[in-house]
């Protein structure tokens, strides 16, 4: 515009030399700075009256300048006089912009609407104002209230004309004090253009609040509103809540909210700064004091970071006091899409700790009359706390420490789940162990499958192909949940048992007892048949039985191409090693991270066991331990460790073995041979419970060799592979039905896997769409329900679905949700408002 009028100038004064453009605010800075023309040159006032005069005078008298200052346009005799250059001034033209006729003959506006255009003149001379409101300058869509919208949009530097939702948010973002200059430099605009009054309805429409100013205050207190109203739409107004002012009962002001929440969180023009502004409110509209007037129960429907933490900080005495509403309440927090990073990594550790601790106070007693009923508690319920114990663990150490406030005492609630886990295993194994002594430790009474009839019961007799798998250290509970992951795969058929392994519970002695022969102890480097036990030696031990068998470590075969797995698996029977848990968890370096070497090792083994299967045509795969472990995590000092003998033949922390036998005062000695087929006499000696022995350059944390029930029973998972699916799958459900409604062109909403995947009940993939009728009018969603936790919170997919343009004005929509499987039977089917009121409102 000022290139082309400059030039306008030149061409009607042809003898007009320089042309002055006055711009205190530096307005048309950006567009001159763009102007490129051999017609006139651009000169800059820099405060040089001096030197400029001179330039123009002498150095450039030959050329036409559009001379641009800085500088408030003189517009009285005074400031005539008092302007360095106003010979010059008086000789040229200054070049002006504000041509209400000029304007409207631009943009072909009709002759009844120079009075509007007069009105906002003063800001539609900007080209940066002109260009964000062109859409708008059209003679016949040229009405006010779009006009004062474009407006407000070029004040607050949007590049196109924006929805009042987001205008008024951008405002709100602007109130807060590290924006002062911004605000206020908007506020001037407002009041120069009168939006005030269209500004103060739009935001009683869109947050139900009465504002009674154009101010920061006045603002920030919507804001709060907003935020207060958002939260607390489900709950009848305490007597003692601090912020009874801000209630809004109005429903249909509470609905305008919720679209003006969504569509606010849809928008990436604003959708960071208004979460960084509830960050700031939330200083004002404290969690602690809701927490106070309603509870920790309390059906809130929104879940701001300092509620969640109130909520925390009050949930830490139900943990301490095993008070089981806490789990229901953490529950409901792991459902909340809001509720991210520390915060969620903190309902995850508590869930976990409340878990494992409420099923513990539920143990009635830890004595039992047989080993058999030990084992079958055991493998039927207690195993679940040591897998809720190891998950607790887990998800603390993936707290960030730093963004939890500290009125959430971390350490003191993972010291009580230490405390009390501990105490457990202690309980239970000092009974079981007791019970074990009272039949002298003799397994051939014991009515179990042992590891030593592991060959003969499970292998010798299957005459196809056959794959065994053993993983060093997977105790039951690590085999129940690589079981619950298996059964992601839905042609999978796979279930567990258990076996009881030999004492010591030791790699060389389990890893012999699940190979054929018989087997000789030979002061423990152990033979069978006369054959090493030895990794290097067990092919040769296993062709004695099957001539067409192998013996390989697991890194052998994942690290082989696949023409060298395919011929090795041709084979009748495989035994693969896999190292992972007991590689880090039996050094004392590294024991801290035996969990997360269990989440490694479980991963590694889902994706072997499937690769067997599918690519490698193995029908039969078992999948053992030689031993299980113990874990402590609270570090365990010398002073706790007992003293070993001195005259021991072998010796670890959990156990020595010794050629006489030799009565303890704190722990059970018995005969080698019976915990195992071998016969030389020798005897065994360990703890009472689930003590150690003081054993220098070991760790202690990490443990096995002893003869507690998390070391001794071992998991044997049968897995085959159907040609066909099984039948059953898990099914989804929706969260929020009864209350879809699509709001600026979206929809959103939580699915729920009803179900974790089961032996019984197989991963589904469902298809998300909306249709009107049987026209798709949306986007279309695929989502995998194969989630294998038992915690709904992990089970819950959030899902977006946008309208198409073209459909954006119908009222009623239909949700539909398909197995991609068959698309003609929807397995669910929802009606859904459409509440889209912005191409309404723009």
């Amino acid at each position: 515009m000022i290139e082309t009028k400059a030039k306008q100038y030149f061409t009607d004064s042809p003898a007009l030399k320089i042309l002055f453009l006055f711009d205190e605010a530096q307005e048309f800075l950006e567009e001159v700075q763009r102007i490129d023309t051999s017609d006139f040159k651009v000169v800059y006032w820099e405060n040089n009256p001096f030197i400029l005069k001179y330039q123009l005078t002498h150095e450039l008298k030959d050329e036409k300048v559009l001379l641009y200052l800085n500088l408030p346009q003189p517009n009285s005799q005074e400031a005539y006089h008092q302007f360095p250059l106003m010979g010059l001034l008086l000789a040229n033209k200054e070049l002006q912009l504000d041509n209400v006729g000029a304007f409207m003959e631009e943009f072909g506006l009709q002759r009844h609407q120079k009075s509007m255009v007069s009105k906002y003149m003063a800001e539609l001379k900007y080209a940066s104002v002109k260009d964000v409101v062109k859409p708008i300058l059209v003679s016949g869509n040229f009405q006010e209230k779009e006009l004062q919208q474009g407006l407000l949009s070029a004040f607050l530097k949007f590049k196109n004309v924006e929805n009042w939702v987001v205008l008024i948010t951008k405002l709100c973002i602007l109130a807060q004090e590290k924006n002062e200059v911004s605000f206020k430099r908007v506020q001037q605009k407002i009041k120069g253009t009168h939006l005030a009054d269209i500004i103060i309805a739009k935001v009683g429409h869109h947050m139900g609040y009465n504002l009674k100013a154009i101010s920061a205050i006045e603002f920030l207190q919507a804001a709060k509103s907003v935020l207060y109203n958002y939260t607390m739409q489900n709950s009848r107004l305490a007597k003692n809540d601090p912020y009874a002012t801000l209630k809004i009962n109005d429903t249909s002001h509470l609905t305008s909210i919720n679209q003006f929440w969504q569509v606010v969180e849809s928008n990436p023009l604003v959708s960071n700064g208004f979460q960084e502004l509830l960050v700031n409110i939330q200083n004002d509209i404290k969690g602690e004091q809701l927490v106070k007037a309603y509870g920790i129960e309390e059906n809130y429907a929104f879940y701001p970071n300092n509620l969640t933490w109130a909520i925390l900080e009050q949930l830490q005495t139900k943990i301490i006091t095993n008070d089981a509403v806490g789990l229901q309440v953490l529950e409901n927090l792991g459902l909340q899409q809001e509720v991210q990073g520390a915060a969620k990594e903190t309902v995850r550790f508590l869930r976990q700790v409340l878990k494992t601790s409420l099923a513990i106070n539920n143990i009635t007693t830890y004595t039992l009359n047989t080993p058999e009923e030990y084992i079958a508690y055991y493998t039927n319920e207690v195993y679940k706390i040591d897998t809720n114990f190891r998950r607790a663990i887990l998800y603390f150490n993936e707290i960030d420490s730093v963004e939890v406030p500290a009125t959430i005492d971390l350490e003191a609630l993972k010291n009580h789940l230490n405390e009390t886990y501990n105490k457990h295993i202690d309980q239970l194994n000092r009974q079981w162990l007791q019970c074990l002594s009272r039949i002298d430790f003799d397994y051939k009474t014991i009515q179990t499958p042992k590891q030593y009839d592991f060959y003969k019961t499970e292998v010798a007799e299957v005459d196809q192909k056959m794959v065994v798998i053993i993983s060093d250290a997977l105790r039951y509970e690590v085999g129940e949940e690589l079981l619950s992951k298996m059964h992601g795969d839905t042609k999978n058929t796979a279930e567990i048992r258990h076996m009881l392994a030999s004492v010591p519970s030791r790699t060389s002695v389990g890893m012999a007892q699940l190979l054929p022969g018989e087997k000789v102890f030979n002061s423990g480097k152990i033979l069978s048949d006369g054959l090493s036990t030895e990794s290097t030696y067990r092919s040769n031990l296993l062709q004695k039985y099957k001539s067409n068998a192998e013996g390989v470590q697991f890194e052998a075969v994942k690290n082989a191409k696949q023409a060298e797995n395919r011929a090795l698996f041709k084979n009748d029977l495989v035994y693969i090693y896999h190292d992972v848990i007991d590689a880090r968890g039996d050094k004392r370096v590294s024991e801290r991270k035996t969990f997360e070497a269990v989440r490694e090792a479980i991963a590694e083994l889902e994706r072997f066991i499937k690769l067997l299967h599918s690519s490698y045509n193995v029908t039969n795969v078992l999948v053992t331990a030689d031993h299980g472990f113990l874990y402590n995590d609270k570090k365990i000092v010398d002073k706790e460790l007992e003293t070993l003998p001195s005259d021991t033949f072998i010796s670890h922390n959990r156990f020595f073995i010794t050629k006489e036998k030799k009565e303890q005062e704190l722990g059970y000695t018995f005969p080698l041979k019976q915990t195992t087929t071998f016969k030389e006499d020798f005897y065994v000696n360990i703890p009472f419970s689930v003590n150690r022995y003081r054993k220098s350059g070991v760790g202690h944390q990490f443990v096995h060799c002893g003869a507690s029930l998390q070391e001794l029973i071992t998991p044997l998972i049968v897995s085959s592979r159907k040609r066909i699916e099984v039948a059953k799958k898990v099914n989804p459900t929706l969260l929020n039905k009864g209350k879809l409604r699509v709001v600026s062109n979206v929809l959103k909403f939580n699915i729920l896997q009803e179900n974790e995947v089961s032996r019984l009940e197989k991963e589904r993939t469902i298809n998300i769409a909306l249709y009107k009728e049987t026209t798709l009018i949306s986007n279309s969603v695929d989502i995998v329900l194969n989630s294998t936790s038992e915690a709904p919170s992990d089970r819950l997919t959030n899902v977006e679905l946008i309208v198409n343009a073209e459909f954006s004005n119908e009222n009623v929509f239909k949700l539909k949700v398909f197995d991609i499987d068959d698309m003609l039977n929807p397995l669910i089917e929802e009606l859904v408002i459409n509440n889209t009121l912005l191409a309404q409102d723009f």
